[in-house]
């Protein structure tokens, strides 16, 4: 399972039509496009704001290991990945 924190708001939006692509530079030097997912559930102490949390079920390792950001001493694992990618897995809100 992957996760995806966000707002309410935005959480209905996806449920209804899908995740959408973001971009920004991410601290690097270009600019990416995707959405950020998690193998953990982050909060605000990891930069992940909002009060929903939607899980991402069925996505394969070797589909998504493209878009890894590994930085060092981080405790998760953490993507961005095209929103195409994450709307053909299963999505729903966490209980």
């Amino acid at each position: 399972m992957h996760y995806h924190r966000t707002t309410r708001a935005i959480a209905k939006s996806v449920l209804s039509g899908g995740f959408r692509d973001a971009t920004g530079t991410y601290l690097t030097d270009r600019e990416h496009g995707g959405v950020w997912v998690s193998d953990v559930q982050l909060d605000e102490n990891e930069g992940a704001g909002g009060d929903a949390l939607l899980v991402i079920e069925g996505l394969e390792p070797r589909e998504i290991a493209p878009y890894e950001w590994i930085e060092a001493g981080k405790p998760y694992r953490e993507w961005c990945v095209p929103a195409a990618i994450l709307n053909a897995a299963r999505i729903r809100e966490a209980s």
